[in-house]
């Protein structure tokens, strides 16, 4: 009785986290009825809410420790004019590489170009070695990156 009381707890702590980082409450979530799917309807203190709520906001995240490649960086009158015409050029060179994964960023008084979210400096050496012959002045960049998207198969390994 307390182990399953306790994973219940558990489970609705985590999944609040994970609804309340999205801007919804998980609890007006589960009372909300939708066509097709089950009802739960829950009788709590109003203090866990708030107590849910506040844990959330406490281990809310935008980011996690990674690397990206930096492939420009400059200053100057053409800065900005040249990092675009180089993320535009990277684009076209690289079809297949998701445009949201390429970040211009200006930091007085430079403007860079960052692209790819790797987790592991592995990783993004590996793209580093496919790149540098059109990027002869890249390297790799500590950096925060997105939270990678999981697939099913992520989850299951």
């Amino acid at each position: 009785m307390a182990k399953r009381l306790f994973f219940t707890i558990l489970i609705a702590v985590i999944a609040a986290g994970t609804a309340h980082a999205q801007g919804s409450d998980l609890f007006y979530q589960l009372n909300d009825a939708q066509p097709g799917y089950g009802k739960v309807t829950l009788d709590q203190d109003a203090k866990l809410t708030l107590m849910v709520g506040a844990y959330a906001d406490a281990n809310k995240r935008d980011g996690i420790k990674g690397y990206r490649i930096q492939i420009y960086s400059g200053s100057g009158q053409n800065a900005r004019a040249t990092m675009q015409t180089i993320s535009q050029q990277f684009l076209k060179n690289f079809p297949d590489f998701d445009p949201a994964q390429v970040y211009p960023e200006y930091k007085t008084p430079y403007f860079k170009l960052s692209v790819g979210d790797f987790r592991s400096r592995g990783e993004a050496n590996a793209f580093y070695h496919k790149i540098r012959e059109l990027y002869p002045d890249s390297y790799v960049v500590n950096s925060k990156i997105k939270f990678p998207k999981l697939t099913p198969d992520d989850v299951m390994e």
